[in-house]
């Protein structure tokens, strides 16, 4: 089978500098410097230092666990002749829009917060691309680089 390659592909990716292995071992160092220490506190006597020590664990136990139900997401734009898909990838949420490559708009628009709003629409469909992986800067060389491929029969 014959698989061409993609026109135009750029995957924008969360910054994930720990590994699997990695927050498995920040966890279990935090964990056991929390409990010497609320033990120490303890044994002098401040015995309710044990059940928060807990609780501050369990919080970020749950927060490690997120970061990484989260570590694989994605989005992802493909410019393959006629057609430019948008994938996105939220922990088990993938959904994917599919645009026309000579109708789709290219938008960017500025928030309320100052930051810039890189959008894809055609036909009343649009979706956003970049809000939480990309700068500001990266979204307006995305746009550019967007604008030079679409709208545009060669």
């Amino acid at each position: 089978m014959n698989q061409v390659a993609a026109d135009f592909e750029m995957v924008a990716r969360p910054n994930s500098s720990l590994t699997a292995k990695g927050r498995v071992y920040a966890v279990v160092i935090i964990a056991a410097i929390s409990f010497a220490v609320a033990i120490g506190f303890s044994l002098i006597g401040a015995w309710l230092v044990l059940p928060f020590a807990g609780i501050e664990l369990l919080a970020m136990g749950y927060a490690f666990y997120y970061i990484h139900c989260h570590s694989q997401d994605y989005e992802s734009i493909v410019i393959e002749g006629d057609q430019i898909s948008v994938e996105k990838k939220s922990y088990k949420a993938v959904s994917k829009m599919v645009f026309n490559r000579y109708w789709v708009k290219v938008l960017l628009r500025l928030t309320p917060n100052g930051d810039q709003m890189l959008s894809l629409r055609s036909h009343g469909k649009e979706i956003d691309f970049g809000r939480s992986y990309m700068t500001n800067d990266q979204r307006l060389e995305l746009a550019k680089q967007l604008k030079e491929r679409v709208g545009v029969v060669s």
